[in-house]
């Protein structure tokens, strides 16, 4: 069932959150669905109107200029939280299957090498894992688990006889004691990093492997911690955050020296009473989120944005430079999309246009791909893997013919610069007849209008590259035509 065609008029959502990362969603009238590790906390009306269209041959909507050869990594079921394996060739994801015989989320491995293979369970099938990450080894990896408490699904004080009156809301957040880091080295030992009954989990890899930074309520409120490792075994845990309020989501920079997370901090008496109440409870309702940074040691602690919406799954750009997240600050508040923002809060840019959810973005550490969570293209809410479009800054202002031959430089990794002036040519010449050049290798782009709609040049320049086009041919037949 995907949300965003779904008929109803109005869906009520009642979250039941097996973690801050993770998620399960109860949806009524008429139909049910069991969705998990969505951020969903809000009544979703009927599909939001936008004038972004969709193109199903390549994943993309209008505007997404930064995206090219998308890929979808997962179907059906509600998949999320993908992260790369420090060498790009793996992913590490949490699924919800709701015909499957697992009933909570668990972690999957998948090689991004051997598609074909599918996913692989690592999880141990018992009880909620959420929040997996690799270390630098590419083998080992963390999640948490609830599985030391039981093999069943924990349940919400919102799921008995008598919920408590803050559970008769559209959303809420269920903090589950109990959860710990579990890491699996590269022998596939496990190692218990936290044992005891608070909520232990939102948790990331240093760059260097010997630090994570995990969210956990060990201190009487949803703060961010620091472990210290020495291999496997834990050597100290440090506080970093004791801002009243929930911080949490943290992620590295690539050098290690920062850390970016989602803060919500309630500033009143009343919100702060509200909070604790509903925290006792073990759920919270974060009403505002935004966006924070600091050095990893917890020092220099700066908010980034100041939107007074859903900002949340923040992650550093590949130089450290830009801050990439999901928000819902702009137009319908219903729809999340990817914002790129500078660390001072400047130069903010929108990177997707789906009229949906876009979520949990994240760089591989090559600078080339972004995975992402999404329910474009139907089918429950999905992993998406696009090549990133770095120089991507002047591209509004490229005229079609231009910006195409850029796509065929970058994506068929063709070097024609022995065409004297080129660019200037490319400018004067006539796209059909570059497209006549082309277009045996390319039946989608025999028009004018498929090529100049950037979603459809990114299909047929994705085209080239599965087939693998000899860049001695394609050269020829530019220079000989412009």
């Amino acid at each position: 069932m995907s949300l965003n065609y779904c008929p109803v008029k109005i869906i009520l959502i009642r979250l039941r959150i097996g973690s801050l990362c993770k998620t399960r969603i109860d949806i009524f009238a008429p139909s049910v669905a069991m969705m998990s590790c969505l951020f969903l906390f809000f009544v979703f009306l009927n599909p939001a109107p936008s004038d972004s269209k969709f193109y199903p041959q390549t994943l993309l909507y209008d505007g997404e200029i930064r995206l090219a050869n998308v890929v979808q990594l997962t179907s059906g079921g509600v998949n999320a939280e993908a992260y790369f394996s420090f060498d790009g060739k793996k992913i590490l994801y949490q699924g919800f299957d709701p015909h499957g015989s697992h009933r909570c989320d668990q972690i999957y491995l998948l090689n991004l090498e051997n598609l074909t293979a599918g996913p692989q369970l690592i999880s141990d099938g018992r009880g909620q894992t959420t929040c997996s990450f690799f270390f630098p080894d590419n083998s080992s990896f963390i999640y948490s688990t609830t599985s030391k408490a039981g093999a069943e699904c924990p349940k919400s004080v919102c799921e008995g006889s008598s919920p408590p009156k803050q559970c008769n809301n559209s959303y809420i957040w269920n903090i589950f004691n109990g959860f710990n880091i579990l890491l699996t080295d590269s022998t596939g030992k496990t190692h218990y990093l936290t044992d005891d009954s608070f909520y232990n989990a939102e948790g990331a890899v240093s760059p260097d492997g010997k630090s994570i930074v995990f969210t956990s309520t060990r201190g009487g409120d949803l703060d961010l911690w620091l472990m210290r490792l020495n291999g496997t075994e834990v050597v100290n845990i440090t506080q970093l955050t004791d801002i009243t309020g929930y911080d949490g989501g943290a992620f590295f920079s690539p050098l290690g020296d920062k850390i970016v997370y989602r803060a919500y901090h309630p500033k009143t008496a009343e919100e702060i009473t509200n909070y604790f109440q509903l925290l006792n409870l073990s759920i919270t309702k974060p009403l505002q989120m935004e966006i924070f940074t600091m050095n990893a040691d917890g020092s220099d602690q700066k908010q980034v944005t100041n939107f007074g919406y859903a900002s949340w799954a923040p992650y550093f750009y590949p130089d450290g430079s830009k801050i990439i997240f999901s928000s819902n600050h702009h137009g319908n508040h219903s729809v999340f999309n990817l914002f790129l923002i500078d660390q001072d809060g400047n130069n903010l840019e929108q990177i997707t246009t789906n009229p949906g959810l876009d979520m949990f973005p994240m760089f591989s550490y090559d600078k080339k791909k972004l995975i992402f969570v999404s329910n474009r293209n139907g089918n429950g809410f999905n992993v998406f893997m696009a090549d990133w479009i770095a120089d991507s800054a002047n591209l509004h202002t490229m005229s079609p013919m231009l910006r195409l031959f850029a796509y065929l430089c970058n994506f068929s990794n063709c070097n024609c610069s022995h065409c004297e002036n080129i660019q200037s040519k490319m400018l004067k010449s006539n796209l059909r007849i570059l497209i006549s050049v082309l277009k045996y290798k390319l039946p989608t782009c025999t028009t004018v209008d498929n090529v100049e709609n950037s979603p459809q040049a990114y299909h047929c320049i994705a085209q080239l590259k599965r087939w693998n086009v000899e860049c001695e041919h394609l050269c020829v037949g530019i220079c000989a035509f412009v």
